[in-house]
């Protein structure tokens, strides 16, 4: 993918993010130009940013909250400025559609590199025993490397023959096993990558250093494996307290708002009741927050709720906290069933009591 245009205005951010930028790809396994995938996301985040402040500007109750707000702080400017608002919602525009857009873009493209470095570690060990056999048949390590990348090793296989056919092009071998190191994010390809180029330059026994390597990879994959296994209780705790948990309690406490805020809505107002209370010092005072208000807490504590343990899921499972980004939809999904489903059976049961159903 190249367009002049984008590549132009991706080259606006400097050689050394494009070079990094370029790293992040590949690990995912995109070949595309980064200065033109660059280009395109600015200028998408841009069209996207004026398309929403557009909205935003001719939306009235947006258009009096911010008002409102910012009356409270900078009354004077507000006052002074009929253009406050918009200038408002335009800025509030663009800051959200750029930084959700890159958080999305990014856990989209990590989450791809992190499937592919799991797919490719998987089948190392079985690889570097093969082609160190390769090695002490008589083979060069080009050679070796070639001959042992079989169509099952899969996506290691592909990447393997691109290396080997740049060192049979006239490639330095040194220079051309450095594919791996970029199109992989894995600390174990790029030790061995490196262990290998060690090897060659010290003159020391390449099966003998591919043997060893594989071996500690196994070995490494086993002890991650005994670690998850031993914190799955972790897990089954973090997945029913965000998926089934929070949601139960939360629907009993709005239940339980919307049944006081109806009954309160049906008395008559608190002076006359503590009129006719009299010597009794009661003074009864309806619920601090509102239904609406609290549904809006519900919804924000049950985005971040799911957010934070599949984060932690990921880090106990794979030790690193992307791998549990896939886990985040699904946790929301649950608990938005969870607490749909109490509050109706919570409405069948309780119904013809207080305000009803919220």
């Amino acid at each position: 993918m190249s367009n002049p245009t984008f590549e132009l205005v991706g080259r606006l951010f400097g050689r050394e993010r494009i070079r990094r930028l370029n790293d992040f790809l590949n690990a995912g396994g995109y070949s595309y130009s980064p200065e033109a995938f660059a280009g395109i996301f600015v200028l998408a985040c841009l069209a996207l940013s004026i398309a929403l402040s557009s909205a935003l500007v001719g939306y009235i109750p947006l258009k009096a909250a911010l008002y409102k707000f910012s009356l409270a702080i900078l009354a004077p400017f507000v006052l002074a400025s009929p253009y406050f608002v918009p200038a408002a919602a335009i800025i509030i525009s663009f800051v959200s559609v750029f930084a959700l857009s890159g958080v999305i873009v990014y856990a989209l493209i990590r989450m791809a590199a992190d499937s592919r470095r799991s797919k490719v570690e998987e089948v190392l060990p079985d690889f570097l025993m093969l082609a160190a056999a390769n090695v002490r048949a008589g083979m060069t390590i080009d050679q070796a490397l070639w001959y042992a990348a079989k169509p099952e090793y899969g996506l290691l296989s592909v990447e393997v023959q691109v290396v080997a056919k740049r060192a049979f092009g006239g490639e330095p071998f040194d220079k051309a096993i450095d594919h791996l190191s970029t199109c992989f994010n894995s600390k174990f390809v790029r030790r061995t990558v490196v262990l290998i180029k060690q090897g060659l330059a010290s003159g020391g026994r390449i099966a003998e250093i591919l043997e060893r390597t594989a071996q500690d990879v196994r070995n490494m994959q086993i002890i991650k494996k005994d670690i998850a296994a031993s914190l799955l209780m972790y897990i089954i705790f973090l997945v029913f307290a965000a998926s089934v948990g929070a949601p139960f309690l939360f629907s009993v406490s709005a239940k339980l708002i919307g049944i006081l805020a109806g009954v309160f809505a049906q008395l008559p107002d608190t002076d006359t009741l503590a009129s006719m209370a009299g010597s009794m010092f009661i003074k009864p005072q309806p619920p601090v927050i509102s239904p609406d208000q609290f549904m809006l807490f519900v919804i924000a504590s049950s985005i971040v709720t799911s957010i934070c343990s599949g984060l932690m899921i990921g880090v106990i499972m794979r030790g690193n906290k992307m791998e549990g980004v896939r886990y985040i939809p699904l946790m929301l999904l649950t608990s938005a069933i969870i607490f749909i489903v109490i509050s109706v059976l919570l409405d069948t049961f309780l119904k013809g009591i207080g305000g009803g159903a919220i």
